[in-house]
Order: structure tokens, then C-alpha cells, then sequence
């Protein structure tokens, strides 16, 4: 992974972090909806909490007009200008990803 992608993926994770320390009452209901079925195995139970937490930041940034990466770039992002750099970075990427 180049040091880009690691950049966005740990800022992103600040991002999520902040999103639900922002959004308590949804981490909550994920928690409270994923745990009733104990019959699940650990790592399915995980996994459907991970979708579950994505489900919620896409629609809250969709309830915005927002991409919900963005969104957890913006949270996650300690300025303006770390912000962009990661955009230009994630534009980069996709681009390189598609051959231009």
C-alpha cells in the first residue's frame, strides 16, 4: 500500500471515529441490531457491524448531498489544507487505477 492510500485509510478511520463520536444514538442502534442474533458466529457479527456502520454515514452524508468518503475525509481531516491533499491523493489513485 503506498504511503498515500495509507494516509487516507488512517484518516478515514478518524473520520468514522469521529462521525460516530458525533452520531452517538446510531452507534448505539448498530450495537443494539447486531448484537440480538448471539447465534453468529464472532467474525460474522463483526462484519455486519462494519456494514452496518457504513450503511449509517452513507445515509447521513446522502441526507447532506454529500459522498459519504468525503464526508469522513472532511471529519477526519485536521485542516482545510490536509483535506485537499488527500482529494488530490484519492484523485490520483483512481486515476492511476483507470490508466490515465
Amino acid at each position: 500500500m503506498s504511503e498515500e492510500a495509507s494516509r487516507i485509510k488512517e484518516v478515514v478511520a478518524r473520520g468514522k471515529q469521529r462521525f460516530f463520536e458525533l452520531h452517538p444514538r446510531l452507534l448505539q442502534e448498530i450495537e443494539a441490531v447486531t448484537g440480538r442474533d448471539s447465534d453468529m458466529p464472532a467474525s460474522a457479527a463483526a462484519e455486519q457491524r462494519e456494514i452496518a456502520r457504513y450503511r449509517a454515514i452513507a445515509g447521513v452524508a446522502k441526507t447532506m448531498g454529500k459522498d459519504s468518503l468525503m464526508l469522513l475525509l472532511e471529519l477526519g481531516s485536521s485542516s482545510k489544507e490536509e483535506l485537499d491533499q488527500l482529494v488530490a491523493a484519492q484523485n490520483s489513485q483512481i486515476k492511476k487505477s483507470v490508466g490515465m
